[in-house]
């Protein structure tokens, strides 16, 4: 009874992690498999019906609707849990009204002079409340009063001889009370997915103007350091050159340039971290080779990128600035020898980013830890990453070091 179209790629992806435009599908998805379960209940039902209170006339072809009931039971059961989605969305309050409506005409409930079942008058309270599970309230409607009226005219038809009219209204009012109480029920899960969808563009909307804003800053930053004191490390460096004619001042100058030589290369290396270039013009394969390439020469391991791809998109820049954070832990804490950077697909629309090192692990509350002492780094990159939909983890390898993953969507 759940629209099929409106079921996305989100399969498998706990709701957390699930992007803003994956909300309502995994939300239907949980809702089609809870009513899948609930229309075994109905099955249980006619089941006890039909061997407590067994039809006089067309016992056979009672029992041949039951299972016809009960094979389109399962078959919506396999489908729910299978995500196979053939049908549209109304094929479901059809096909269990027709059933139902079927299967008490058959059976003779309608009919019944001594009222001994009770199937007859509360088997169609089913269909609104199966309707309900869905987030189309219209339909839930229309499903409620089809329910309704298949009840009133069968009933009626059924007692035209002894006719029970106060009963069959006041419970085809019932049914109908019923059926606006399901379609409250749906009309309010449908806005709470809305607005669970609304808070999660709004929040991956933050997320990308924040990581736009410290993108500009360090752009900033960058270019002042490159136009400012690197220009003003080169000049010294020039004089130095000059004055180093000089026998006596020789040996201090030596000094000096050996200093401004480091200084010099360690700016040129922070004004590739904080606007890497390569980046927009190469591409995320080509930073994160310079990237892992510079982390490797300042922390003494041995380092090598894999990549099964050439670029992951909208994820380039968050997987860079996630890959820049990991390895700036590696250099300063890991005391590792191999380094890994891996980039590949994952799945239809996916990609993942690993990063593995064989150091000296990290301990189970060390991120926890960090974050108390105000060291925010990692958790603002696995909040980035999550609030775009994505997956972060963080694992103790057993051979030894950490392996630190994250998967983002493509958009």
């Amino acid at each position: 009874m759940t629209p099929p179209d409106a079921f996305g790629p989100a399969e498998g992806r706990p709701p957390e992690h699930a992007s803003a435009a994956e909300m309502p599908a995994l939300h239907l998805q949980r809702a089609f498999r809870w009513q899948a379960m609930l229309r075994i209940a109905v099955v249980i039902a006619f089941a006890a019906d039909l061997a407590v209170f067994p039809p006089s006339e067309q016992l056979q072809l009672s029992v041949g609707l039951a299972a016809a009931y009960t094979a389109w039971t399962f078959r919506a059961l396999w489908a729910a849990w299978k995500s196979y989605r053939p049908l549209p969305g109304w094929v479901y309050p059809l096909v269990d009204l027709t059933l139902l409506t079927a299967l008490t005409a058959v059976s003779g409930n309608f009919s019944d002079p001594n009222w001994s079942s009770p199937i007859s008058a509360d088997i169609f309270l089913f269909i609104p409340v199966l309707a309900s599970f869905q987030m189309r309230p219209a339909l839930t409607a229309a499903s409620g009063v089809l329910a309704a009226a298949s009840y009133a005219v069968g009933t009626g038809i059924g007692h035209l001889e002894q006719p029970y009219w106060h009963f069959t209204l006041v419970h085809t009012l019932f049914i109908l009370v019923v059926c606006a109480g399901c379609v409250l029920l749906s009309d309010v899960q449908q806005h709470r997915v809305r607005s669970i969808r609304q808070l999660a563009e709004h929040r991956l909307r933050l997320l990308e103007r924040i990581m736009a804003a410290e993108e500009r800053e360090q752009r900033k930053i960058a270019e002042v350091l490159h136009d400012g004191a690197l220009q003003n490390i080169l000049a010294a460096r020039h004089f130095i050159d000059e004055a180093a004619s000089t026998p006596e001042a020789a040996d201090a100058l030596r000094r000096a340039d050996q200093a401004l030589t480091t200084a010099s290369r360690q700016l040129r290396s922070s004004v590739r971290t904080l606007h890497p270039e390569v980046l927009v013009s190469g591409g995320l394969v080509p930073a994160l080779e310079q990237l892992t390439q510079q982390a490797s020469e300042r922390g003494k391991f041995h380092a090598q990128v894999r990549s099964g791809i050439t670029t992951a998109g909208s994820a380039d820049r968050p997987l860079f600035w996630l890959a820049r954070e990991i390895l700036e832990n590696v250099v300063k804490h890991a005391q590792a020898k191999n380094v890994t950077v891996t980039l590949q697909e994952d799945g239809p629309g996916s990609v993942r980013l690993t990063v593995a090192d064989d150091g000296v692990g990290m301990a189970p509350h060390a991120m926890a830890h960090s974050l108390s002492s105000g060291h925010i780094g990692i958790a603002s990159h696995r909040a980035r990453i999550e609030g775009m939909g994505g997956t972060f983890s963080v694992r103790t390898n057993t051979d030894g070091g950490t392996t630190v993953e994250a998967v983002l969507p493509r958009r």
